[in-house]
């Protein structure tokens, strides 16, 4: 049932890629088996969804799960802390007074978490692939099986981008 929902969102989200960037020299077809790296946190809440997301995920793209003294590659992850300033528009169009309300004004302030991923061979740490959602997440007032949803979902538009695809200099 679980592998089954989260195929069902991979093709449902898979127009849905995030930015990412790669190591345009290397051969991605090389690498055929993929571990967590050994500094991830999988005994945290978060830690062991990530890591569960994309161990049910990596397969689908091309590479075997292993044990990191067997894999080609190490999937990190982390969960950046942000801040968003919450501000009010600037009013061009009304006046109060003589003065033009044009300015921006903050009113607040809200924590927020994006997820990353990278890949990097085990060997010597090299990043080869990196994918940053462009899409933030509150830090405090989403959990339980939504916070499990939302990081499953972010975690499939991730990994749509591996392996690379190049673009060549005639693709607009």
């Amino acid at each position: 049932m679980f592998t089954l929902r989260l195929f069902v969102l991979t093709l449902l989200l898979s127009g849905c890629a995030a930015p990412y960037d790669y190591a345009e020299d290397v051969n991605f077809r090389t690498f055929t088996s993929v571990a967590l790296a050994p500094s991830s946190d999988v005994n945290s809440l978060d830690g062991a969804r990530i890591g569960a997301a994309a161990e049910a995920m990596l397969p689908a793209r091309g590479l075997r799960l292993t044990t990191p003294d067997q894999a080609s590659l190490w999937l990190h992850y982390r969960l950046l802390q942000e801040t968003k300033l919450l501000t009010t528009m600037p009013s061009m169009f009304s006046r109060h007074g003589s003065v033009w309300d044009d300015e921006e004004r903050v009113y607040g302030a809200v924590r927020q978490q994006r997820l990353e991923l990278w890949l990097t061979e085990p060997q010597n740490g090299k990043v080869l692939w990196r994918s940053k959602h462009p899409k933030a997440f509150p830090a405090d007032n989403i959990n339980g099986m939504a916070r499990s949803r939302r990081i499953e979902q972010q975690v499939a538009e991730l990994l749509s981008n591996y392996p690379p695809r190049p673009r060549h200099a005639t693709d607009k």
